[in-house]
C-alpha cells in the first residue's frame, strides 16, 4: 500500500465519519452566550447610572423574537435582537439603577433554549447582578 492510497482511504474514512455522527445542538452555546451578553449589558447600565446617566432597559417581544432595548429620556439608544430560538423574559419592566447602584425593580431575567432555562437576577438591595450555574440552577448537566 502506497503513502497515496493509505491517505485517500483514511480521507474517505474521516468524511464518512463526518456525515454519520449527528451534528451537536449550538442552540445550548447560542443561550448561554446571550446570558452573559445580557449579564454584560446590565453591568454596563447599573455603572451609567451611577456615574449619572439615566439610562434604562426594557426586555420587550417583537414580531415574535426577543429583544432588550436601552433608552435615555424615552429615546431608543440601542436595540439587540437575540436568536428565534432564544426566549427572553423579565418580570421587571424597566430596568434602572439609582445613583447608589441600588435597582428600582428588583427581579429576574429568564433566557431560555428548548426547555433550558439560564436565570440572571438583579437583587434588591445591592443591586447585584448574578445568574446561576451547576446546582444551584436548574442546569442538569
Amino acid at each position: 500500500m502506497s503513502l497515496a492510497e493509505l491517505i485517500i482511504g483514511m480521507s474517505l474514512v474521516i468524511l464518512l465519519i463526518g456525515i454519520v455522527v449527528p451534528k451537536a445542538d449550538s442552540g445550548y452555546m447560542k443561550a448561554e452566550w446571550e446570558r452573559r451578553k445580557l449579564c454584560s449589558e446590565l453591568r454596563l447600565l447599573k455603572r451609567k447610572n451611577i456615574s449619572g446617566i439615566g439610562e434604562y432597559m426594557r426586555i420587550a417581544k417583537v414580531n415574535n423574537r426577543s429583544c432588550y432595548r436601552t433608552f435615555f429620556d424615552l429615546k431608543l439608544i440601542k436595540e439587540k435582537y437575540v436568536d428565534k430560538d432564544i426566549k427572553v423574559a423579565s418580570n421587571i419592566k424597566r430596568i434602572m439603577f439609582k445613583s447608589d447602584g441600588i435597582p428600582m425593580d428588583s427581579g429576574t431575567i429568564e433566557v431560555r433554549y428548548k426547555e433550558k432555562t439560564y436565570t440572571i437576577t438583579i437583587t434588591p438591595i445591592s443591586g447585584r447582578i448574578l445568574f446561576k450555574e451547576g446546582i444551584y440552577s436548574n442546569d442538569k448537566e
